[in-house]
């Protein structure tokens, strides 16, 4: 393999752009983070009512927090809820591979996912970790690099050895060098969290309006009053934007830039194998994979190769590219079959980092959007931090300027300059 191949793409930190600055920012926002995120609200008596547009899991997740502090919910969504790319993708709930500024939420919302099950939602979480490989002198610097950053920022990560790794992954070929291992990481099953966070939340009395397209805002002064639909117009007090890859275009309705682009990503899924052949949640050499709890074996990823836009079928190209570097690392499976494949949608933002908070336009408009693949991990604290936030909005509270400034990397008033979205 070339020594100038890097195919860490699951590894969006950027070791050499980042400081001992960012490094202490980290420690200190896990803090605010932990104070703010555990503070007692007494659920409103006068519920507002929030209408989310939207039906992934950041919306999903958002009414599940709302609905603990006493909002009343209506979630609109064009199609069926949790049918594109919140239940097309590989469960990873981690930290290990995301940005430094990422950290601390990556951190608490897996925390907040262990918490899930005990409010009666199936998630088959497990914290089963995370193992990062690298297969070349580039890869390997950069991972070395990744770990000590991580371990400066208190993440109990581990460099292994391919003998070391094959404790976790035995079908491990020889050619893959070393492995950034996390203890915290997790994952969980995509499919039955949604169906059973729409469950309880229908119990709870949450309006869901299914195959209905938002058409228009009605607005006044500085506030939107409604949203208009095929089926009429829904109102409310707050509204809030969780459209993934479709946000760019919702925004413009209300004059609102927020820059997400879409693209595909592709999986794969093989035959059964033995259990226990991929333990951990796994990334490198341009793909990521997970074992299902029956055996079979997961596998894709996205990257240049993906058109951009919202098709969502699987490609030849893709399947020959993806299964070439999944047998790369585990040349036992070569003649492992491939019994099924599918597509979703990531949806990106400039930087990377997602777009989150109040709208620039709209007193009463918010957004959380652009997650970059890896929204359904990151759906548990995004959408607790939203709900404190509409929270303290609904009773005239300010919220502190450490949590202002934890979360103020994600507002969208950087996408401000952007002459073309």
């Amino acid at each position: 393999m070339s020594k100038e191949i890097d195919l860490l793409t699951m590894l969006a930190l950027k070791p050499d752009m980042e400081s001992k600055e960012n490094v202490e920012k980290v420690i200190a926002n896990d803090k605010i983070l932990d104070e703010y995120l555990n503070e007692t609200r007494s659920p409103l008596t006068k519920p507002p009512h929030v209408v989310i547009i939207g039906g992934g899991i950041i919306s999903l997740m958002t009414a599940f927090y709302l609905e603990k502090l006493g909002f009343q919910i209506s979630i609109v969504e064009k199609e069926s809820f949790g049918a594109a790319a919140s239940g097309r993708n590989g469960g990873a709930v981690m930290m290990m591979g995301r940005e430094l500024v990422e950290i601390p939420f990556a951190r608490h919302s897996i925390k907040l996912w262990e918490q899930l099950s005990k409010d009666g939602i199936d998630t088959h979480f497990e914290r089963s970790g995370h193992l990062m490989v690298a297969r070349n002198d580039v890869e390997e610097e950069r991972l070395i690099k990744a770990y000590e950053l991580y371990k400066a920022s208190g993440i109990p990560v581990e460099l292994l050895n391919n003998e070391h790794m094959k404790k976790y992954t035995p079908y491990l070929g020889k050619e893959n060098r070393i492995g950034l291992f996390s203890y915290e990481d997790a994952q969980s099953y995509p499919f039955t969290t949604i169906q059973s966070i729409i469950k309880l939340l229908k119990e709870k009395g949450v309006n869901f309006h299914p195959y209905t397209k938002v058409t228009d805002f009605e607005t006044k002064n500085d506030e939107i009053t409604g949203v208009v639909t095929q089926s009429g117009v829904i109102k409310g007090d707050y509204y809030l934007l969780c459209t993934g890859p479709w946000t760019t275009e919702i925004g413009k309705q209300l004059n609102e830039i927020i820059a997400v682009r879409p693209r595909r990503s592709q999986l794969m899924v093989t035959e059964v194998s033995k259990k226990g052949s991929v333990v951990p949640f796994f990334t490198g050499n341009g793909f990521y994979s997970r074992q299902t709890h029956i055996g079979n074996i997961l596998f894709g990823g996205g990257g240049p190769h993906e058109i951009d836009g919202f098709e969502v079928k699987n490609t030849s190209y893709a399947i020959q590219l993806l299964s070439k570097r999944f047998t790369e690392v585990f040349p036992a499976y070569r003649t492992k079959q491939l019994i099924r494949g599918f597509a979703g949608t990531v949806e990106i933002t400039p930087d990377l980092i997602p777009a989150f908070g109040k709208m620039l336009n709209w007193d009463n408009g918010f957004v959380s959007a652009g997650f970059h693949g890896h929204g359904y991990g990151l759906s548990a604290v995004m959408g607790k931090l939203m709900s404190c936030m509409l929270y303290e909005y609904a009773t005239d509270q300010s919220p502190s300027k450490n949590i202002q400034s934890a979360l103020s990397p994600f507002g969208i008033q950087r996408f401000k300059q952007l002459t073309k979205v």
